[in-house]
């Protein structure tokens, strides 16, 4: 396999991974409810979870890893923090 074949194939899994991601986080953003079953028994913010899931593939868009870092602690905390209200 050449470079480009290569590298052709890895932006069009990242392109998948990242549209993927992004529909569950807006999923979640929206319903106000976690996708799947162990993400729904798992998950005490939705919300809070969708939102770390979309500044995560922000990261794609930026190509930084500080959206990375600040999309994996939001998303851990959603898994910690109950909602109020």
């Amino acid at each position: 396999m050449a470079y480009g074949e290569a590298l052709t194939l890895w932006l069009l899994a990242m392109a998948v991974l990242g549209m993927t991601i992004a529909g569950l986080g807006m999923y979640a953003l929206i319903c106000n409810r976690a996708p799947g079953r162990l993400l729904g028994k798992t998950v005490r913010n939705p919300r809070l979870w969708g939102t770390g899931m979309l500044v995560i593939v922000s990261s794609l868009a930026f190509v930084s890893w500080t959206p990375l870092i600040v999309g994996l602690v939001i998303t851990v905390l959603s898994h910690a923090i109950r909602p109020t209200g």
